[in-house]
């Protein structure tokens, strides 16, 4: 990627999606993740990732770990592992092109204290 001609696509709190205007390749950093991708790639990873059930993840290894949710890689011993929102945020990331419900976070989800002067 050409670092001058790289521009931010979309963004959310853990993750950003950028495009480079003269290779036209995505670059993707999610957490400690980083992924370059072409068009086809991101596309093909964009429907893996919504036709993944988040449900039977969670119900096969959600009791064992936190983070049941597996995207295997190329690499046979490798495998990308999340939770549901951090499942979810990836997706969000990704799918830039569409709109999304916004899920407002409930007072129990904010990890923040709160002062109440």
């Amino acid at each position: 990627m050409c670092k001058k001609s790289i521009k931010i696509i979309h963004r959310t709190k853990h993750g950003m999606i950028r495009q480079c205007s003269s290779c036209n390749k995505f670059n993707i950093t999610f957490n400690n993740i980083f992924l370059e991708l072409n068009n086809n790639e991101l596309d093909n990873f964009k429907n893996y990732l919504n036709l993944t059930d988040i449900d039977y993840w969670e119900n096969e290894y959600g009791l064992i770990n936190s983070k049941a949710i597996p995207i295997p890689t190329m690499q046979h011993n490798l495998l990308l592992v999340f939770n549901r929102h951090e499942f979810k945020e990836l997706k969000r990331l990704l799918n830039f092109k569409k709109e999304f419900d916004f899920e407002s976070l409930s007072l129990n989800e904010i990890k923040d204290t709160f002062c109440h002067n």
